[in-house]
């Protein structure tokens, strides 16, 4: 069993501020750090993060004190009370509707994608959910019903902000005291508490789901539906009025509505529909241009698939034999080697070039001599045949003169 004396304020003399709002505070810049690093791993620009997150604090803390006047309008006495939210009494619903319309009309302006940006926020939307609610468990905000649980929170004292009603709507006493409502040493249902602990929870589920690629929205949408599943179940425990004799609150009936939503785009499309714009990269990207079992899956996603499925097409084998070499015909002739001379010896690498001139030299002078030695071109037979006739009719000549010779001799 937990319990404490709760803080209403923390400050010096005059000046104080509340724990609530410094949680809140916090949680949010946390939230908007995990989803700068998100984006910035993944190439997206990291000022859209920013001012997302910015222009998303103004229209939460608008839908936040919008829904809670809504829903309880029968607490405030004049129009002028509506503003005065330091007295408390805001709506974490109102708040996040609040933040994502202010997002979706700056993702409009900026012409860039709304499901894309908020993809990289759905872990921190889980974390910031959970540290923020630091600030409710300090103040004591969002006690629930009378419980033996062993996770029930015992109030200890101290001014409670925004106290629990005395009464349920049909006028019974909320709590086992004299006038119905809430006193030191009760145990109640700490419903804050049980939502940081799921907010936690869906932090990491988000994160788990986030480590393959998947459809743009996709994140944003499982961290929807599984908020809206918890905020339905918790709110069964708490001290809130309810409407439509249903016995369901309206943060209870909101969650309802975002979760059939949210179902809904996750069974049919993995995420969110594509725009046209976005099939006609898909096309130019698709080997295929197979549309049939697409999810949309933003840019970043699909180069990270296209990578996991290039080193999936062929998985390691250390038993299988390695395969067979390219035929000749299709390798390319391989460049001879070119001679590497190093800095530190100028002298052997001028010798080796002097040496290579030289052999190149001696090659030259011996193609020049063959070129002398080589036999000139066979004679015609036919030539060769008069020649031998003219000899033959010369010859007798020759030898008659010999033999007058003879006898002067």
């Amino acid at each position: 069993m937990l319990g404490w004396r709760v803080i209403p304020r923390i400050g010096f003399g005059d000046f104080a501020i509340s724990p609530h709002g410094v949680g809140i505070a916090i949680g949010v810049f946390v939230g908007a750090l995990v989803m700068a690093r998100r984006a910035r791993a993944r190439g997206f620009d990291e000022n859209h993060v920013w001012n997302g997150a910015t222009v998303g604090v103004v229209g939460a803390i608008i839908g936040a004190r919008v829904a809670y006047v809504v829903g309880h309008l029968d607490q405030f006495a004049s129009p002028a009370e509506w503003l005065q939210i330091w007295r408390g009494g805001i709506s974490l619903i109102g708040g996040l509707l609040g933040a994502f319309a202010a997002v979706l009309i700056y993702t409009k302006r900026q012409k860039i994608s709304f499901f894309e940006l908020v993809d990289f926020g759905a872990p921190g939307l889980g974390i910031g959910i959970a540290v923020g609610r630091i600030g409710d468990l300090l103040i004591g905000d969002h006690l629930g019903k009378q419980t033996s649980f062993f996770l029930g929170w015992q109030y200890q004292g101290g001014e409670l902000i925004s106290p629990p009603p005395c009464l349920t709507p049909a006028g019974e006493p909320v709590y086992s005291t004299a006038n119905g409502c809430i006193e030191p040493g009760i145990v109640v249902h700490q419903t804050a508490l049980y939502d940081m602990i799921w907010s936690l929870a869906i932090f990491g589920i988000v994160m788990f789901l986030g480590r393959k690629p998947r459809g743009v929205g996709f994140l944003f949408l499982s961290w929807a539906s599984l908020y809206a599943v918890g905020r339905i179940a918790t709110d069964f425990l708490r001290v809130d009025k309810t409407w439509f004799g249903l016995g369901l609150t309206g943060s209870q009936l909101t969650s309802i509505a975002a979760l059939a939503i949210c179902a809904f785009f996750l069974i049919r499309y993995r995420g969110v529909p594509q725009t046209a714009r976005e099939k006609e990269e898909w096309l130019e990207t698709s080997p295929d241009g197979d549309l049939s079992d697409l999810a949309p899956v933003s840019a970043a996603a699909q180069a990270v698939a296209a990578t996991d499925e290039e080193l999936a097409a062929e998985p390691f084998n250390p038993a299988a034999p390695p395969p067979p070499p390219k035929p000749e015909t299709e390798m390319a002739p391989e460049p001879p080697p070119r001679p590497e001379t190093p800095a530190d010896e100028p002298e052997a690498a001028v010798e080796e070039i002097e040496t290579g001139s030289e052999e190149e030299a001696a090659v030259e002078e011996s193609d020049a001599e063959a070129e002398l030695f080589e036999p000139e071109e066979s004679p015609d037979p036919i030539e060769l045949l008069s020649l031998g006739h003219q000899a033959q009719d010369s010859a007798p000549d020759d030898t008659e003169e010999k033999e007058e010779e003879d006898p002067q001799t």
